[in-house]
């Protein structure tokens, strides 16, 4: 025969908690640990960044007054007199060769393309009483000199040269003279000269 009786159930207890004060404890530790390092690695490398800078504004620093030394003895130094010489003039004698080497190079299409088709004309307006001793080109400006045997012959071969090569080109003036024992002298030029005699157009 029973003489007590369990009016208490399981279900009366108090919950088990799983976190308890203590685990609580040691994570809140561990949290707090970890922040600590975290702490210090952040000052440990900032601290190295502040370092790297002072040295940089150091180098920086220096730097800028080497340029400034630097700056101060170039605008103290000016040119050298005798390389300053020596450059104009060597720019000279570049200018005069250039000069020289386009005039040679003129004469040398004058040469090469002027004389030949002139030739040519010159032999199809050949007259039997005119001969040419000298034939004077330079650029646009021809000179002919020669020997007629009647002074009528001269304007004739001009009027017959302007189907030529040397049409569109005026003969200023023209020159005769007589020697002794000689035929007639002529010169023929298309630049006027102040002993010239001006031939009437």
């Amino acid at each position: 025969m029973k003489l007590r009786v369990n009016l208490y159930s399981d279900t009366l207890l108090p919950p088990e908690l799983r976190l308890s004060f203590v685990k609580l404890s040691r994570l809140l530790l561990g949290l707090v640990v970890v922040l600590l390092l975290s702490s210090l690695l952040v000052f440990g490398f900032n601290a190295k960044l502040e370092s790297e800078k002072n040295k940089l504004e150091i180098t920086k620093q220096r730097l800028d007054s080497e340029k400034k030394d630097l700056e101060t003895a170039l605008a103290k130094r000016g040119p050298s007199e005798d390389l300053v010489a020596e450059v104009t003039l060597k720019a000279q004698q570049l200018e005069l060769k250039q000069k020289l080497f386009g005039k040679l190079s003129q004469q040398e299409m004058l040469t090469s393309y002027g004389y030949s088709p002139l030739m040519t004309d010159l032999a199809s307006v050949a007259n039997a009483s005119i001969w040419l001793s000298r034939i004077q080109v330079s650029e646009n400006r021809y000179i002919f000199e020669g020997y007629t045997s009647s002074p009528e012959s001269v304007p004739l071969w001009i009027e017959r040269l302007k189907t030529s090569t040397l049409k569109g080109h005026a003969f200023a003036s023209m020159t005769m003279s007589l020697g002794e024992n000689q035929p007639l002298a002529f010169k023929l030029t298309s630049e006027t000269s102040s002993t010239d005699k001006e031939l009437s157009k």
